[in-house]
């Protein structure tokens, strides 16, 4: 009986361990449990989160951070911040993503050196979108601009005594594509007074010289296979403009093309560029987005500035510009293309070389005048070629195009 009784004690033992471990096996399940609720309450999260990113059109690749710079400022403020620079000034342009400036806005741009020693401010004044300074010391400068209601840009550059142009803050190139602008009310030139007025070119006494023309976006495709067999021997193609209204950059959507063509077919190359600068500062950028278009070493002729009137109804940015204005806006173009390597020259009508351009002060350059309806030039200036008419047909090129002879 003390046996059987010594071994009692196991009895409340069993019982005792078997409810332990359903404790131990309710507590786990539990914690399973709780832990399937957590993960689903943290995908429904990031589904949610994930609907919101794609109802405000944005991707959730934009947080990876091996994004390029230029996409991820596709998700930024929506403007484009765009600094130049060129003996020791400073221009700061605002700019939306279609390449036109952020006017009606009165920035305030907060410019110093890394130094920390050189620091001011500036403001846009008329609201134009563009900040000029000048003046300025040379050395490495931070640039932020605010637009006063919460909107902020910031980039940085260099200013050098010598010619610099940085573009930054996620713009991808400062030429734009037709695509991408109103090109009908930007691209203008084709209705200036001289083409309206042109009567014809018969009666003309050509002199001695090489047989050329000048060709852009509306000659549209031309065969320079047959261009060069009909005896034409250099082309001045047009690379770009400015835009008469907003003052946006834009490539000559045949510029390539056309580019191609004539340096295959052996036709000697130039290029222009039509200006519609207010200011030297733009000329100089100018010269710069040539530069990004074409080789220096594809040219066997200069870049040329194309200075005449808009043509727009309304009145060109550029228009209005008086002589002294004008003339410092062609040297600076002038003076900043040979800078970066080329040679450089001028293209104007006998009126605009007498009246609105100081032709004294461009002695240096290459002079390219237009006299339409006339035997021969009566402009007594110095000139080394001759656009005598732009009704002109050549075998290859569908309809008029302008004409000319190098002396």
């Amino acid at each position: 009986m003390r046996r059987r009784a010594s071994r009692l004690w196991l009895i409340p033992a069993v019982i005792i361990g078997f409810n332990c471990l359903g404790f131990i096996l309710i507590l786990t399940l539990g914690i399973g449990k709780a832990e399937k609720e957590r993960a689903a309450v943290s995908a429904d999260t990031v589904s949610e989160d994930g609907a919101d990113m794609a109802d405000a059109g944005l991707d959730e690749s934009f947080y990876e951070e091996d994004i390029p710079e230029e996409d991820i400022y596709a998700y930024s403020s929506g403007y484009v911040l765009l600094l130049t620079s060129s003996e020791s000034d400073l221009q700061i342009q605002i700019l939306k993503d279609d390449g036109s400036p952020a006017s009606g806005i009165r920035w305030e741009a907060d410019v110093s050196d890394d130094s920390g020693d050189y620091e001011f401010k500036a403001y846009d004044e008329d609201e134009d979108g563009i900040i000029y300074v000048g003046e300025i010391e040379a050395g490495d400068y931070s640039v932020e601009v605010f637009d006063g209601i919460g909107i902020t840009e910031t980039s940085g550059i260099s200013v050098k005594p010598k010619i610099r142009y940085t573009a930054s803050s996620g713009i991808r190139s400062i030429v734009m594509q037709e695509s991408q602008i109103n090109a009908a009310v930007e691209d203008t030139a084709l209705t200036s007074e001289d083409k309206k007025e042109e009567s014809g070119f018969s009666g003309i006494e050509l002199p001695a010289g090489t047989l050329g023309i000048d060709v852009s976006k509306y000659n549209k495709n031309i065969d320079w296979e047959r261009v060069k067999a009909a005896g034409v021997e250099f082309a001045i193609i047009r690379a770009g403009y400015r835009g008469s209204s907003t003052g946006v950059l834009v490539e000559d959507p045949y510029f390539r093309q056309n580019l191609v063509g004539a340096k295959e077919a052996g036709v000697k190359i130039g290029v222009y560029f039509f200006t519609q600068a207010v200011n030297e500062a733009e000329a100089r950028e100018e010269a710069g987005a040539v530069a990004s278009l074409v080789d220096v070493r594809d040219l066997s002729l200069p870049v040329f500035l194309d200075v005449e009137s808009s043509g727009n109804a309304h009145g060109g940015r550029a228009d209005g510009l008086d002589t002294d204005t004008r003339t410092a806006v062609v040297k600076a173009f002038c003076e900043a293309a040979e800078d970066l390597g080329y040679d450089a020259g001028v293209y104007a009508n006998k009126t605009w070389m007498t009246k609105y351009i100081n032709m004294e002060e461009l002695a240096p350059y290459t002079k390219w005048l237009a006299q339409y309806n006339t035997a021969g030039p009566t402009y007594t200036g110095d000139y080394s070629i001759w656009q005598y008419t732009s009704s002109g047909t050549v075998d290859g090129i569908q309809g008029r195009v302008d004409l000319d002879i190098m002396l």
